[in-house]
């Protein structure tokens, strides 16, 4: 164990600690966190476009339900139709502010270059804004860190601006010294558009498209997903937030299924085509309750006959089911602690195992949502439409119980046997405070 932890220490560690460090992944991480409400809002017209399959439901009752459903179903486009732009503006700003560009300026940058690259146009002049939706979120990332990038560039480095002095009310002021580093943003993607389309003779969306397929070919597997998870098991031992290395990995792909899903879900495709990978699965099934499935660490806490993880437990169980795990990681630790390295290891991959399997039976339906950041079971079976998400939730906690309670079961004796010879010191102390003086 030691061998292993040194030899991890030295190769893998290095590189988490730049990757968690990193300017541009930070900005796709904080980005894509940021679609969730856009997602939430899209969500509100696939709720009516499903209540009408409703079995046997009156008339009187599906009459308003279709007609509420026309008056939302322009939100649709609005969300999930337009989700790369959304993606485009927000990675603009996130990395503006990384580089210490002006917030506003980046926007607009990385949505006009964007725009850009994503429409495209036929032989008649009909105009295709097909990528603006989730199809386009690589192009959207690339060219938004690119546009940024640029803007910095010759704001930053070049001192490309127009100084207009004092006295000048900042909107002004603002605007004309990014005037030219915006302009020269957007004009350099353009040509990069035209050259690569020239020399290659395909839009640059469908280039990029081709060159993510691997990525997300692998990602929407089983055990692509293992692989992520267990990578971010491990770096949550070692205290590096493996979430935030990892999610820019998959957070785009999965993103994009629930795009897909939703749109598949407005055709009438069957719940069997959907993609199985997306926010929801990992966040309410592959981690639920928190990375690791920490949570079923808070339940034997709740049972356990040490009295610090029995008062750690009854503070950390409500927190669990928004899953904040962190009462727990630190409690007891977790982190660093070679009993615990095995069961934090596994039960992330075990339950993603379990959910995949219950979607891909058809025991319970994909999500086709980004569902509401609710308490569990609440916001995940509002994303899947199903409520037997209750009973995979179960399956998962109990499975996380089983694993980690043997290992639990040696860190709470040694809890114990050091609650005891503490006491035993405070009796010891407390006799040597008497004064036995009979004279």
């Amino acid at each position: 164990m030691e061998k292993l932890q040194r030899f991890l220490s030295k190769w893998l560690l290095p590189i988490a600690a730049k990757l968690e460090k990193n300017k541009q992944l930070s900005a796709i991480r904080k980005g894509m966190m940021t679609l969730v409400p856009v997602t939430l809002v899209g969500s509100v017209p696939m709720i009516f476009m499903q209540l009408p399959n409703i079995p046997n439901a009156p008339q009187w009752l599906l009459n308003p339900i279709i007609y509420i459903g026309k008056i939302t179903n322009p939100i649709y486009f609005a969300t999930f139709g337009c989700m790369s732009l959304f993606v485009a503006a927000f990675i603009g700003y996130y990395y503006a502010l990384e580089r210490k560009v002006w917030d506003i300026g980046s926007i607009v940058t990385a949505l006009m270059s964007f725009i850009t690259v994503a429409t495209l146009t036929n032989d008649k002049g009909v105009q295709d804004f097909s990528y603006y939706s989730g199809t386009g979120i690589f192009v959207a990332i690339i060219v938004a860190l690119i546009s940024v990038e640029i803007l910095h560039i010759f704001k930053n480095k070049l001192k490309f601006t127009i100084n207009l002095g004092e006295g000048v009310p900042t909107p002004i002021k603002r605007s004309f010294e990014n005037l030219w580093p915006i302009l020269f943003s957007v004009l350099i993607i353009a040509i990069l558009k035209f050259f690569i389309e020239k020399f290659t003779g395909v839009p640059v969306v469908k280039t990029v498209e081709v060159l993510f397929k691997p990525l997300t070919a692998s990602v929407n597997t089983l055990p692509g997903i293992i692989f992520i998870l267990f990578i971010q098991q491990l770096l949550w031992w070692f205290g590096i937030h493996g979430y935030a290395v990892t999610s820019p990995i998959w957070l785009a792909v999965a993103f994009q299924n629930a795009d897909a899903n939703a749109a598949m879900l407005k055709a009438g495709v069957a719940s069997s085509q959907m993609f199985i990978l997306t926010p929801n699965f990992m966040w309410d099934m592959a981690s639920l309750s928190g990375s690791g499935i920490i949570g079923a660490l808070a339940i034997l806490m709740l049972f356990s006959k040490s009295k610090r993880y029995k008062a750690i437990g009854k503070l950390s169980i409500i927190p669990e089911f928004f899953g904040i795990g962190e009462p727990v990681l630190f409690g007891i630790p977790v982190i660093l602690n070679p009993i615990m390295f095995i069961p934090l290891l596994i039960t992330s991959p075990v339950a993603a195992t379990i959910g995949w399997y219950a979607i891909k039976t058809g025991f319970v339906q994909p999500f086709k949502m980004v569902g509401p950041y609710l308490p569990i079971p609440f916001g995940a079976t509002i994303a899947s439409m199903d409520y037997k998400y209750v009973f995979v939730a179960i399956a998962i906690i109990a499975s996380a119980v089983v694993i980690y309670y043997p290992f639990f079961k040696i860190v709470e004796k040694q809890a114990i046997e050091k609650e005891r010879a503490a006491e035993g010191k405070n009796v010891e102390k407390s006799l040597d405070d008497f004064d036995f003086d009979f004279e």
